[in-house]
């Protein structure tokens, strides 16, 4: 295939690949005509208003100034980021679209360059013209896409710029930004609406572009949106013959099987498509359902099988089922191509809650009701809490931050946060494009920003934040006081179970032996349900601390240096099912200044599955996260969300939104008072009661680092 990469000028007037719109050569101080003081452009460079203001004054320059390349006072403030400089020679009637330097750039083309959003902005709000090009042929669309800066791109196309414009060659800005491999910057244009049929002068497709780079998000994202599999440029060449001659052949299967194709391109067919018509809807309920039958399966070859052959045929039955739903994932969504990312793991909590009641129902409350009755009685009601909390903690909105209606509220925020230099990404989700609210995060996995976000929890499959948050304590917490008054009951339900006097044992005491053969099935199953006690006993500490201090795991992961890496990584595979603190959800919203790379998330394996299934990835989690100085860092930097361990308590517990009906979105409490996380934008002021002198007591707002 013979294409060549699209071009620009560089400031030797050759040609690159990487392509920026504008070269700058540095003024050297021997280039300089002018002393210092007289230098104009040197003074704009380093912002210097009071002295130009002199030059101004004494008539020796104005802001029309242009030196032999074209290039004026305010190219150089712009591209040095003086904002105070730029307004000002805007108002002193400086040329907002002239054109200077080797690329015959103008000043917001510069500006641009080095991702100067605010000034980009003030030019475009006194004239700049966004559709001039440079002498490559780009615009100042093209220009930020080769930057991959997603707020500078939002920024412009909430500007009406046509996404689709193309360059002096053809190309559009989805081009470039699958040429550099730029995965948020193509989300971005895709969900704008971008053409992923658009063709430049050599009849390549972004899909083309993207399978040169060889960027696999970026080319399944291409896919996910229709991209044509089989378009020919004008040699003839489709995407299959790109990439093999790219080297990127591997990276073209895996896009194409995560996104639901073969690898010669053509749809994979779900099996029971004919039956099934909401294929999303029939695999969520196959992966929640399917650890029911994994459960009783290998509990009862535990149960009924002498030990030597139960264990070893249990790992193969086992293993053989994890492997049917492995299998399954091939015809899953993209966005559930792994266990972690679908109710599986939620279904291994309620396959040991059905088969704990029905075992429960059938043998251990006839056995035990006349013996302990109260026992029962306080049994019952933590299981039936149990089970209400664990659907409500599942079902209930988490706490999802509204998104707006058009694009002109968006342009609304988006200039309201400009104004008060907020325009970033701690401030502004450009997935959801929503302000964000404090303490809020985007969830990957949910798709949408979560209000006072915890952590997205794999064993509910639903995000665990404001609205759910005491759901969720109270649901480990009846668990925890159900699991061990099931022991207690197993063990008093055995103690009346009548002993066989022919069992035999090769590896049991005979007592034991005797014991053990009374219900094994029940035994074991007792014994599986125990094991949970391991993880929820240390999740359940941990939370309580985490509300005691006002701080949630998302805070906590966020506030860890880099000393403490890898318990962020253990931390986030219990917390998110996920090793990693990108897959985890514990990182920002992926779409930072220059959010082109492409991240590589190591596929858990069946040893590290079964890990979580056991809580032990729980038990070293909670460990490691317990002894970490999160909390002493916290303190050092002033939370201003604490209001003291009685008082984030009592916040928390007292919270009078309704437990047992649906709460208003985003509501909870802070000091007593109300407030709203969908909505709050600056954490609330902190009241102390100060004395002063013989006025008494009086309270009034503090600075967070003072508080007690």
């Amino acid at each position: 295939m013979s294409a060549s990469p699209p071009t620009s000028k560089t400031a030797n007037g050759t040609t690159a690949p990487s392509a920026q719109t504008v070269e700058l050569d540095e003024i050297s101080p021997s280039s300089r005509r002018f002393p210092i003081e007289e230098d104009i452009m040197q003074l704009s460079r380093l912002g210097e208003i009071a002295a130009i203001q002199k030059l101004f004054n004494s008539k020796k320059f104005d802001a029309s100034y242009r030196d032999e390349q074209g290039i004026t006072p305010l190219h150089w403030a712009a591209i040095n980021n003086h904002y105070a400089l730029s307004h000002f020679l805007i108002q002193s009637g400086a040329p907002v679209n002239a054109k200077g330097g080797d690329a015959m750039a103008t000043p917001v083309l510069w500006a641009a360059k080095r991702c100067n959003i605010y000034i980009v902005n003030l030019l475009l709000q006194h004239g700049a013209d966004p559709l001039m090009t440079d002498d490559s042929g780009f615009n100042l669309l093209h220009s930020a896409t080769l930057d991959g800066n997603v707020f500078q791109l939002i920024l412009l196309l909430h500007q009406d710029i046509p996404v689709d414009i193309q360059d002096a060659q053809g190309h559009t800005s989805l081009m470039w930004a699958s040429y550099n491999g730029f995965p948020a910057c193509v989300d971005l244009f895709l969900r704008w609406g971008a053409n992923v049929y658009a063709r430049d002068e050599q009849g390549f497709t972004a899909l083309h572009w993207a399978l040169v780079r060889g960027s696999q998000p970026v080319i399944q994202k291409l896919l996910e949106y229709g991209s044509d599999r089989f378009a020919e440029n004008n040699e003839g060449n489709t995407p299959a013959v790109c990439a093999q001659e790219m080297n990127s052949v591997r990276q073209w299967h895996r896009a194409l099987h995560d996104a639901g194709y073969n690898s010669d391109g053509t749809p994979r067919e779900f099996p029971l498509s004919s039956l099934v018509n909401d294929k999303r809807l029939f695999l969520s309920r196959f992966f929640f359902a399917w650890p029911f039958v994994i459960i009783i399966s290998t509990v009862y070859i535990l149960s009924h099988m002498v030990i030597y052959a139960a264990v070893p045929i249990t790992i193969f039955v086992g293993w053989s089922l994890q492997w049917v739903a492995q299998l399954t994932l091939r015809w899953a969504p993209s966005d559930m191509k792994t266990i972690h990312k679908t109710p599986f793991l939620a279904g291994i909590f309620a396959g040991t809650l059905f088969w704990v009641g029905v075992r429960y129902f059938s043998h251990i409350l006839p056995g035990t009701l006349g013996s302990n009755p109260v026992l029962n009685m306080v049994f019952l009601t933590c299981y039936a809490l149990c089970t209400f909390f664990y659907v409500q903690t599942m079902m209930l909105d988490p706490g999802y931050v509204p998104k707006m209606g058009s694009r002109t509220s968006q342009k609304v925020v988006i200039d309201e946060l400009i104004e008060t230099r907020k325009f970033d990404e701690q401030n502004f989700c450009s997935h959801c494009m929503v302000r964000r609210p404090v303490r809020s995060k985007h969830c990957k996995r949910c798709n949408r920003c979560v209000a006072k976000e915890d952590h997205h929890c794999p064993w509910v499959n639903n995000c665990v934040a404001v609205n759910n948050h005491r759901h969720f304590l109270l649901y480990i917490l009846s668990m925890e006081i159900g699991i061990l008054l099931f022991v207690r009951l197993v063990l008093s339900y055995l103690e009346q179970y009548p002993s066989s006097k022919d069992v035999t044992c090769n590896i049991l005491s005979p007592e034991l032996c005797a014991a053990v053969s009374k219900d094994p099935f029940t035994l074991v199953l007792a014994l599986w349900a125990s094991l949970q006690l391991v993880w929820v006993t240390i999740l359940l500490i941990v939370q309580l601390l985490q509300i005691a201090r006002a701080i949630t795991t998302f805070e906590v992961m966020r506030g860890h240096t880099h000393d403490h890496r890898f318990a962020d990584t253990v931390t986030s595979f219990v917390t998110t099912g996920s090793s990693s603190a990108e897959g985890g959800q514990l990182t920002g919203s992926g779409a930072g200044p220059n959010a082109g790379g492409t991240a590589v998330h190591k596929k858990p394996n069946g040893w590290e599955i079964w890990k979580r299934l056991l809580g032990l990835d729980t038990f070293m989690a909670t460990a490691i996260h317990g002894s970490n100085t999160a909390a002493v860092q916290a303190r050092q930097r002033g939370n201003p969300y604490t209001r003291g361990i009685i008082g984030n308590c009592r916040d928390f517990w007292c919270d009078p939104s309704p437990i047992f009906k649906a709460r208003e979105n985003g509501s909870a409490m802070i000091g007593g008072e109300s407030v709203n996380y969908t909505r709050l934008y600056e954490p609330p002021p902190r009241q102390v009661r100060r004395r002063r002198g013989d006025a008494g007591m009086r309270y009034e707002a503090v600075n967070s680092d003072e508080a007690v």
